[in-house]
């Protein structure tokens, strides 16, 4: 794989607290070895994602890995805040089953995803979780590179992307891309409820579509197919025509550093550091995918 010194882009998928821990790790080391990955002409953010490209978009992914490595820092202060005491991984897990056998297509099982998530955010404030991302973002504002920020419709499953031409400011469209169903509610942008953008794709990479030379960022292993959108396997089959990949999934000793529960805080520092050291060992053949 060698890139194509034509367009390219960086494709950050979902993986919950520890995801951003670890997609932080990652990308800051690959910075650290001279591989500028914010000159991508595009960048893709979905949940843990959107938090990190925008962090990469705004030019502070060492700080950001500074604040994951740190115990004490303010932002986790701040997180632990909303610690998810409510959440339950069968229960979700039972939500998404419940989903998928149902008739139709894609987008009514991400509906019936929606309804759900809806049910389960009654009584539980968007206000109080914007707030919580608004505060952990470096920038009120759109970055003026490319930052794409997936979400999903929860009144009707249909598939959504924010940018800075989407008239939803940032810290809206990321929390919303974010909002796992059952552990944080759907967040409303002019006047529609929105959910984790995870819920059709675990990382939405055929956004990338029509790029030279992209590049992936995957906290787990994809299923060959889903009954909610395009998998990362069928992705790449039908990225092979157009464009040069690269993806850097998660190994296996990031995957055990992000425990049973990737939504808790404790996964914070064991995740950022697995990421770095996965960055490094991948960063050489990175820097020639790249051609940096």
């Amino acid at each position: 794989m060698t890139n194509r010194n034509g367009t390219r882009a960086v494709v950050l998928g979902g993986g919950g607290v520890a995801g951003i821990a670890w997609e932080v790790g990652v990308l800051a080391t690959l910075l650290e070895h001279g591989i500028e990955l914010n000159d991508a002409d595009l960048v893709v953010g979905t949940s843990a994602g959107s938090v990190v490209g925008t962090a990469l978009r705004s030019g502070v992914l060492r700080q950001v890995l500074a604040a994951q490595l740190h115990e004490d820092d303010p932002a986790e202060s701040t997180m632990e805040q909303g610690e998810l005491t409510h959440f339950s991984t069968e229960q979700f897990m039972n939500m998404m089953a419940a989903a998928a056998s149902g008739p139709g297509g894609e987008q009514e099982a991400r509906a019936r995803i929606g309804r759900a998530a809806l049910a389960a955010g009654e009584g539980l404030s968007d206000t109080a979780w914007v707030a919580t991302i608004r505060s952990l973002l470096p920038a009120r504002s759109w970055p003026p590179a490319l930052l794409k920020v997936t979400a999903v419709n929860a009144d009707d499953g249909e598939f959504t992307v924010f940018d800075a031409g989407s008239g939803a400011e940032l810290a809206l469209a990321v929390a919303a891309s974010c909002s796992v169903p059952g552990a944080w509610p759907p967040v409303r942008i002019h006047g529609v409820p929105y959910m984790d953008g995870g819920m059709r794709s675990a990382s939405n990479a055929d956004l990338a579509a029509g790029y030279d030379s992209v590049l992936i960022l995957s906290c787990a292993p994809e299923a060959p197919d889903s009954p909610f959108g395009p998998t990362l396997p069928q992705v790449l089959e039908s990225l092979k025509a157009g464009s040069d990949t690269y993806l850097i999934e998660a190994d296996e000793a990031s995957r055990a550093a992000f425990g049973s529960n990737v939504l808790l805080q404790s996964t914070r520092r064991p995740s950022a550091v697995a990421g770095r050291e996965q960055g490094a060992a991948v960063a050489d053949a990175v820097k020639v995918f790249w051609g940096s």
